[in-house]
């Protein structure tokens, strides 16, 4: 969790002269429902996010926007923080689908204690109650349905998965799969 504040507090630090420019920065908030597919963790996780303008000299990736985001579990389980790359594809007007692929760092539990008995107590909480994530660094994909209500107002909902995808980690892997709401507000939208 502490790594997470730090990633939301430098990136605030970072951005916040580029938000007197004339330029779409958006700030988000959310909740998101936690561990949707194994359902080993519960309560609701708090989420914040921070997405910049476009990247105009990544033309060839489709111009996506940096984006930083925190996502906090309410019951003190696994939190994770992570940075990458958003996309904006128009549906309409008002409503727009939104991928985003990065990095992410979690403070879950990344394995049980292979040594200890079967029996052993910590093992057994461990393995009932936690996401037994496998490594500390993993892929964040989201995707979401973003309605525009105003220029400066947006509302979401989305799912997001955190995984190392046998990747960045092989063995361990149960990973995590949230879904919710957000709201974002735009800084100097026209």
């Amino acid at each position: 969790m502490k790594f997470s504040v730090l990633v939301i507090a430098i990136a605030a630090m970072v951005a916040a002269p580029a938000l007197a420019d004339d330029h779409a920065w958006e700030f988000r908030l959310g909740v998101t429902a936690h561990d949707l597919s194994d359902h080993v963790e519960d309560g609701p996780n708090i989420t914040v996010g921070l997405v910049g303008p476009e990247i105009e000299s990544l033309s060839f990736l489709l111009t996506p926007r940096p984006y930083l985001y925190g996502s906090f579990n309410t019951n003190g389980l696994t939190n994770f923080g992570g940075a990458g790359l958003e996309w904006d594809f128009p549906i309409t007007e008002s409503v727009s689908f939104q991928p985003a692929f990065g990095l992410s760092y979690n403070d879950g539990v990344t394995d049980i204690d292979r040594n200890a008995p079967p029996s052993d107590p910590n093992r057994i909480r461990l393995a009932t109650t936690r996401s037994l994530m496998g490594e500390h660094i993993l892929f964040h994909t989201t995707l979401a349905l973003n309605l525009e209500l105003s220029p400066s107002m947006t509302v979401a909902a989305y799912y997001e998965h955190i995984s190392h995808g046998q990747i960045l980690g092989s063995g361990r892997n149960q990973a995590l799969d949230n879904a919710g709401i957000r709201f974002g507000y735009r800084f100097g939208a026209r």
